[in-house]
């Protein structure tokens, strides 16, 4: 049979039908049999399924209202969190440090100095120079406003393969700025 369509004499009758006083007899007489039909114990159970499943319900809307006003209270929260600075390290350029490190060669006679972006050699040829090798590294430390200077190898005596000698220094300015924000789309995407 093909798709029958209801036309509004049709819908009309069947509202007729289930409204009718007599289908509304039938189906008091249906909930008048139903502990005989269906039997005491599953309209029992039947009865606790629908109250666990309305309690079920109402807890679950309490428990939304709550974590929706938990989400609103830590969204206030976070927008009164002042932004934390944050520390940042960035190579000391070659063009400041070339004249700090013909400086301290001037003054420390036998140490040979080598400047990079961020990045100074120590050397001196014998370990005769020792304390100018000390007194250049500590120099050097204090060469600048907000530098960080690290060694990254040191080489002192027989170890050493060229000058008796060596130190490699990695020297940073360190700056403050303020954190980078997350853009409103990333933080919805969580």
């Amino acid at each position: 049979m093909g798709s029958q369509q209801m036309n509004a004499k049709d819908i009309n009758a069947m509202f007729q039908k289930y409204t009718s006083p007599q289908a509304i007899k039938d189906f008091d007489n249906f909930l008048d049999n139903l502990p005989v039909n269906a039997g005491n114990n599953a309209l029992i159970a039947a009865g606790i399924v629908c109250l666990m499943g309305a309690a079920s319900m109402w807890f679950c809307a309490e428990q939304l209202q709550e974590v929706s006003k938990l989400h609103t209270e830590l969204t206030n929260v976070q927008a009164l969190q002042p932004p934390v600075p944050v520390l940042k390290y960035l190579p000391v350029k070659v063009e400041i440090l070339k004249p700090v490190a013909t400086k301290i060669a001037g003054t420390f006679k036998g140490v040979k100095l080598e400047a990079a972006d961020g990045e100074v050699k120590i050397s001196a040829a014998d370990t005769d120079y020792f304390p100018q090798f000390l007194a250049a590294i500590s120099y050097l430390q204090r060469g600048g406003r907000n530098w960080k200077v690290k060694t990254e190898s040191m080489c002192v005596g027989r170890e050493c393969k060229s000058d008796k000698l060596f130190a490699d220094m990695k020297v940073d300015v360190v700056t403050v700025a303020l954190p980078e924000t997350k853009a409103p789309e990333a933080e919805k995407a969580k």
